[in-house]
């Protein structure tokens, strides 16, 4: 697979495309009116505890109070018990944090309508080849490297690198790299704990003590790694920013990056804008002259497979399993696109025989292995409804846009 990414930077709005065979696989916009918190580290104030739904609400300085489960206050590496149900079971919350407690909370995902963005007390550093995450003993490898002989001497690598009182990931990148310069990323984000640590000492509650990577910075972190085919930037000083991050980071690969030149619009050109029409829209066509619709609740989001204008004089079961295979496939692509999280619903096509139905369920699982965000089918019920839920990482395309849509 060829992939390419693609960072537009116009003034309000910063857009970044990953193509995959030259078609864009996923898009991402950052405004600055309305800049991602996540990675963002306060120190707040415990406003309430709710021990019937094992959570508690922080104030962290925003309009909204911050939402932490005990699943994210408890240590990295703490065994949770397996009750007899077969389910995790932690420590009751009103035993760990009572109403006024200060505590230091990073923001792992942004608010979202009426939600307040959701916070971990499990602090973490990423760096370019590792993740630092002080207060437990973690070491472990990105699941992304597959390749058993690299895990292999990455997990040995990890265990005489990994510091005392922290956990650590290395990253894909750490994959084509020695020990030395992982060394001083080490060396780094320590010290960036370190100030942390400093700063919550003592200062007025709330308060921020540490801003995550930058927009740009996260995007070059996350997507220029060596399987990148090349980067194409449309201006000059992001083009010398990323330059100058490849230069400190992994100078192999600015020979990757590419500055724009061309006067026709750079989303436009690489067929992006439209991608991003077809994603704001409810209603998707498919080649058969099938269609998807979308429907978004609070609680999850709803994906209806239709008929459409596909006319067949076919067996009708071999109709729908054709557009509902058809529909697997554009489905994980839709997804990635806008970004969609938490519980999906797919209403497929009803189909009477046992091995069309898991061949969907099938030909769907492989479609969402390319997707970089953890993306888990559950299977299909009795109704036909197949499950799956995608975890959220920042808003859905639909949100970003739904305030200024500029296409």
């Amino acid at each position: 697979m060829i992939k390419d990414v693609l960072i537009d930077a116009n003034g309000d709005e910063f857009r970044l495309a990953v193509l995959e065979n030259g078609e864009p696989a996923e898009v991402h916009i950052e405004r600055n009116d309305g800049k991602s918190l996540v990675g963002n580290i306060y120190r707040g104030k415990v406003m309430r505890v709710m021990p019937g739904i094992q959570s508690a609400f922080v104030d962290i300085g925003l309009d909204k109070n911050a939402f932490l489960s005990v699943k994210d206050l408890i240590p990295w590496d703490f065994e949770s018990l397996d009750d007899s149900s077969g389910k995790d079971t932690y420590p009751d919350i009103s035993g760990l944090l009572r109403q006024g407690n200060e505590i230091s909370v990073q923001v792992t995902k942004d608010a979202s309508g009426s939600k307040g963005p959701r916070v971990t007390a499990n602090l973490s550093f990423p760096g370019w080849y590792a993740v630092l995450m002080p207060g437990c003993n973690v070491c472990g490898i990105s699941k992304k490297i597959e390749d058993k002989e690299a895990r292999k001497r990455l997990k040995r690598a990890a265990a005489g690198l990994k510091p005392d009182n922290c956990g650590l990931i290395l990253r894909t990148a750490a994959q084509d790299a020695d020990d030395v310069p992982i060394s001083e990323e080490i060396k780094n984000l320590l010290n960036i704990w370190s100030n942390v640590k400093r700063l919550e000492e003592k200062g007025r509650v709330p308060r921020l003590l540490y801003s995550g990577p930058g927009s740009l910075e996260q995007a070059v972190r996350e997507h220029l790694t060596s399987g990148i085919n090349k980067i194409i930037v449309n201006d000059k000083e992001i083009y010398d920013k990323i330059i100058s991050v490849l230069e400190l980071a992994e100078p192999g690969l600015k020979a990757k990056v590419e500055l724009y030149s061309k006067d026709y619009d750079m989303f436009e050109y690489y067929h992006v804008q439209s991608a991003i029409r077809e994603a704001l829209s409810r209603k998707v066509w498919m080649k058969s002259g099938a269609y998807l619709v979308f429907d978004y609740t609070e609680a999850l989001t709803v994906i209806d497979v239709n008929s459409g204008k596909l006319s067949s004089n076919n067996d009708p079961e071999e109709t729908a399993f054709s557009i509902n295979m058809e529909a697997a496939e554009a489905i994980a692509k839709q997804i990635r696109l806008r970004n969609l999280s938490g519980i999906i619903i797919i209403d497929f096509i009803d189909m009477k025989r046992d091995e069309h139905r898991d061949q969907v369920v099938r030909t769907l699982k492989s479609h969402v292995k390319n997707d970089r965000i953890k993306t888990t089918v559950l299977g299909m019920t009795k109704l036909g409804l197949v499950e799956m839920t995608r975890k959220k990482v920042k808003n859905p395309l639909h949100v970003l846009m739904s305030d200024n849509n500029k296409l």
